[in-house]
C-alpha cells in the first residue's frame, strides 16, 4: 500500500483526528463574541444533511479531552478552557431510536482508536453514559458523557453537575430548565445542533436575543446554516458549479478535489446537488425553509409575517400627556388577566384608505388578582403615566353578557368600580380575519410628513412591553393552527386585544378637543332647560 493510500486509510480509522468540517461546522466551532470569547451558548440553527450532530458529538469529546486535536497545536481553538476529568450531558430527541441509531454511533465513530472507554446502558440496553479512561494520547482522561432524551421525565436532567451540555435538536423548556440548574455552579457552556422545527420559545428566548443577531446578549450567539453548505459540487451563494467534486475514488467516494469554492473560497462540503435537490423535492413547503436554509417552521405560521423588532419596537418615552390614551382588558378565569395601555398619537396614517392615528402601545399588566385588586394596579399603572381617564377600555365582548361573578359581568364591575367608559369589542362574524386584517395595515410603514420618515402605525415599547408573558412576546410569536385558518391559542391574549384596539380604528382628539365638545354639550344642556322653563318643549 503506497504513502497516499496508508494516508486515506490512517483518515478513514481516525476521523476525529482528521475532522474535515464543512462552512457551517466551521464557523459554529471557532464562533466568537464581540469580545473575542467564545459564547456561553451556540446554536447552529441549520438544515437538514450540514452534518450537525456530527460536529456537535465532535465539540463533546473535544471538551471531554480539553482540546481540539483535529487542529493545530498553535491554533487558538485547540486548546479548551475546561478541567478534566469533566462531566458533560448530551440531550436528544428519543431513547428507543435517537440514541441507539444517531447519538451513540456518532461517538464510537468519532471516538479516537488510541483513548479507552467504557459504556453503561439503561435498563432497556440503551446507552446512558460513556467513560473515556485515557484521552487520544493515552493520557488518563475518566471524563463522563451522560446522555438523556426529550421522551424522559425532566427530573432525569437534574442531579448532574454539568461541565457542559450538547442539546441535539431543541429541547423542551422543562426539560432545559432542569438541565440549566445542573450547570449553574460551574457556569458551564451548551452547544444547540438542530434543525429548528419544534420549540419556538428558543427563537424567542434565545435566537432573538444573540448578540450576532440584533440582541444585546454577548453570551449567546447563533450560526444558521443551510443543506447547502454541505454541497460537494454547487456553491449555492456564488451559482457555482464544480464537477471536479463529482470524480469519485476506487471507493466509489468523492475525491473533492476542490476544497474551497473558487469565487468566495467557502469551504466546500460532502454531499451532491443531485441529491440535494431530489431530497428538496420531497418536502412540504411550510418545512422546506427550515429543513433547507435553518430558518424556523413557526415563522411560517406567524398571522403577522410583517413584524420586525428594528422597525415595530421603540425605545421607551414618557408618552405625552396630551396623546389620547385607550386601554384594553382580556380577562381569564384561571390564566392571568391581561391589560394593555395605548396612546393615539396626533400623527396620521392611512388605514384601509381612511385617515387614522399612530398608535403606541407603552405598557401591560398580567393579573392574577381579585378585581378590586386588579381595579388598584389599574389605576395606580395610570397615575405613573399621568392620567386618571383613558378615552375608552375595549373588552371582549363575551364578557359583558357572560356571568362569572355571582350573576354580575365584568362590563358591570368595571363600570361600577369607575374604571373608565368601556366598549365591548365587535365580534359580528367575520371580525377576526378582520381584525387581522387592521392590524396589518397598522403594521405596515407610513411616511410621516412631521419627520420625513417612514414607520409603522402601530408600535411598542422595547422595555415596557417587553418580556416572557408581554405583548412583544405575544404578537411576535402569534400563529394560525396547522392546515387551519384560525389562530392558534397560544400567545393570543394581547393580539386579540390589539385586535380589538385596531377595530375601534381610534382617531386621536387632543384634550382640547374634547373639553370644547364638554362645553358646546353643556351650552345645549343648558338651551334646552331654558326652553322647557319656557314651555317651548
Amino acid at each position: 500500500m503506497d504513502k497516499e493510500a496508508l494516508r486515506a486509510e490512517f483518515r478513514r480509522e481516525e476521523p476525529l483526528f482528521f475532522l474535515e468540517v464543512n462552512e457551517g461546522q466551521r464557523k459554529f466551532i471557532h464562533l466568537k463574541n464581540r469580545k473575542g470569547e467564545t459564547p456561553k451558548r451556540r446554536f447552529l440553527e441549520a438544515g437538514n444533511k450540514l452534518g450537525k450532530t456530527h460536529i456537535g458529538i465532535a465539540e463533546d469529546l473535544a471538551h471531554s479531552f480539553g482540546c481540539r486535536i483535529w487542529l493545530p497545536e498553535d491554533h487558538p481553538d485547540y486548546k479548551i478552557d475546561i478541567r478534566v476529568p469533566n462531566m458533560g450531558l448530551i440531550g436528544c430527541e428519543t431513547l428507543a431510536h435517537s440514541v441507539p441509531e444517531k447519538i451513540f454511533p456518532a461517538i464510537k465513530s468519532l471516538i479516537p482508536k488510541t483513548c479507552k472507554w467504557k459504556k453503561k446502558n439503561s435498563q432497556s440496553g440503551v446507552p446512558q453514559k460513556i467513560t473515556l479512561l485515557t484521552d487520544p494520547f493515552g493520557k488518563k482522561c475518566m471524563s463522563e458523557i451522560y446522555i438523556r432524551s426529550y421522551d424522559q421525565e425532566a427530573d432525569t436532567f437534574e442531579g448532574i453537575d454539568s461541565h457542559w451540555i450538547h442539546w441535539d435538536e431543541p429541547p423542551p423548556k422543562k426539560i432545559l430548565q432542569a438541565a440549566e440548574r445542573g450547570k449553574v455552579s460551574r457556569n458551564a457552556p451548551s452547544w444547540f445542533t438542530m434543525t429548528p422545527l419544534k420549540e419556538a420559545y428558543i427563537y424567542d428566548e434565545y435566537s432573538l436575543k444573540a448578540e450576532n443577531n440584533g440582541g444585546d446578549d454577548d453570551q449567546i450567539c447563533v450560526i444558521r446554516g443551510e443543506i447547502w453548505d454541505n454541497c460537494q459540487d454547487w456553491c449555492e451563494k456564488c451559482k457555482v458549479d464544480i464537477p471536479e467534486n463529482r470524480v469519485l475514488n476506487s471507493d466509489f467516494v468523492p475525491i473533492r478535489a476542490i476544497k474551497n469554492c473558487p469565487q468566495c473560497n467557502k469551504v466546500m462540503g460532502f454531499i451532491p446537488k443531485e441529491g440535494i435537490t431530489e431530497y428538496l423535492k420531497t418536502l412540504d413547503p411550510e418545512e422546506r425553509e427550515a429543513r433547507e436554509k435553518g430558518l424556523w417552521k413557526h415563522l411560517s405560521g406567524l398571522v403577522y409575517k410583517v413584524l420586525d423588532r428594528d422597525a415595530h419596537v421603540y425605545d421607551d418615552f414618557d408618552i405625552p400627556r396630551s396623546w389620547m390614551k385607550i386601554e384594553g382588558i382580556d380577562p381569564h378565569d384561571a390564566a392571568p388577566t391581561c391589560y394593555l395601555f395605548g396612546a393615539v398619537s396626533p400623527e396620521e396614517v392611512e388605514v384601509m384608505g381612511k385617515v387614522r392615528n399612530r398608535i403606541f402601545l407603552y405598557d401591560y399588566l398580567l393579573m392574577k388578582d381579585d378585581i378590586d385588586t386588579i381595579i388598584r394596579k389599574i389605576r395606580e399603572k395610570r397615575e405613573h403615566h399621568g392620567y386618571s381617564k383613558p378615552k375608552w377600555v375595549i373588552l371582549d365582548a363575551k364578557y359583558g353578557v357572560r356571568t362569572e361573578m355571582e350573576g354580575r359581568t365584568w362590563e358591570d364591575e368595571l363600570t361600577r368600580r369607575g374604571i373608565g367608559y368601556v366598549r365591548l369589542s365587535s365580534s359580528r362574524p367575520g371580525d377576526v380575519e378582520l381584525g387581522h386584517k387592521l392590524v396589518r395595515e397598522y403594521l405596515k410603514l407610513h411616511h410621516s410628513t412631521l419627520l420625513g420618515t417612514s414607520k409603522p402605525g402601530m408600535m411598542f415599547a422595547r422595555g415596557a412591553c417587553g418580556g416572557e408573558g408581554g405583548p412583544i412576546h405575544h404578537m411576535f410569536n402569534y400563529q394560525y393552527k396547522k392546515d387551519k385558518d384560525d389562530p392558534d391559542k397560544s400567545f393570543k391574549d394581547f393580539p386579540d386585544i390589539i385586535r380589538y384596539m385596531a377595530l375601534e380604528q381610534p382617531v386621536y382628539k387632543s384634550p382640547a378637543d374634547d373639553k370644547n365638545v364638554v362645553d358646546i354639550l353643556d351650552k345645549r344642556r343648558e338651551e334646552a332647560i331654558k326652553l322647557r322653563r319656557r314651555g317651548v318643549m
